[in-house]
């Protein structure tokens, strides 16, 4: 049995489309008994709202939660110390940004980027107020100027890996100590799958530390040349029926 990681935003979707043949080679690795897990910096509530039908377990948060089926699997939300830190840096900036809980997401920062950052997900999900004692997983923020954002990775490099939304102007953000990686391990012990049996899937920087931990790392053509050069190959675009090329090159299906 394989296992088998996709990322989401620009890699299995783009937006909330799934390209026909990214589905059709979905349904043909689970008809035959491999599984098929999504690993994304989203939360729980927006990948089951949108892409359930598609996988059997779902790593979120950017590696830090993990579900095989309705169970919690792994779960490792932000140590509090550094946690409070970003907080801190945060508060001093422009941008709008929103910090992930379990199942709901807390935003602070300017009135205005509130709608910017709360269409991003489904209605309900974001609700005014992050308070720095509570279990946080990750967080996104909004810019209104390029140059905000550029000030703010500055500032936090020493705490995360940003993850660009382009040409949406906001980040998805990395903290480090947990990340894909340690997760899609984790999955694969706990279903007692050896390494050399997973198969990740990515396009971002937070899916380069992913695509080195599978057995397989495969990189779309669309993805960050960074995390091409990650990758044991490189497979076509989202859009030119990336997944299922390279499904086919491995012999999935």
């Amino acid at each position: 049995m394989n296992i088998i990681f996709f990322d989401i935003d620009g890699t299995l979707a783009l937006g909330k489309d799934v390209p026909p043949s990214a589905a059709e080679g979905i349904r043909l690795v689970r008809e035959k008994g491999d599984l098929v897990f999504i690993c994304t910096g989203r939360g729980i509530r927006y990948v089951k709202n949108n892409f359930s039908e598609y996988a059997d377990g779902f790593i979120t948060n950017n590696g830090r939660l993990a579900f095989y089926k309705d169970e919690v699997i792994f779960d490792e939300p932000l140590d509090k110390d550094v946690q409070k830190k970003i907080l801190e840096i945060l508060s001093q900036s422009k941008v709008g940004y929103v910090f992930h809980g379990k199942y709901d997401g807390h935003y602070a920062g300017p009135e205005d980027l509130f709608e910017t950052m709360s269409a991003v997900g489904d209605p309900g999900y974001m609700s005014y107020g992050v308070d720095a004692k509570q279990d946080y997983y990750n967080f996104d923020f909004s810019f209104k100027d390029p140059k905000e954002a550029e000030a703010l990775k500055e500032a936090l490099k020493q705490y995360c890996i940003m993850n660009p939304h382009d040409p949406h102007p906001s980040v998805d953000v990395s903290v480090y100590g947990i990340d894909k990686a340690d997760a899609l391990r984790h999955v694969a012990q706990r279903l007692q799958v050896d390494i050399d049996h997973t198969y990740a899937f990515g396009d971002g920087f937070n899916d380069i530390s992913m695509l080195k931990a599978a057995g397989h790392g495969i990189a779309m053509g669309n993805g960050q040349e960074k995390t091409k050069e990650a990758a044991e190959y490189v497979t076509k675009r989202i859009d030119e029926d990336g997944i299922y090329h390279a499904l086919k090159h491995y012999k999935l299906i």
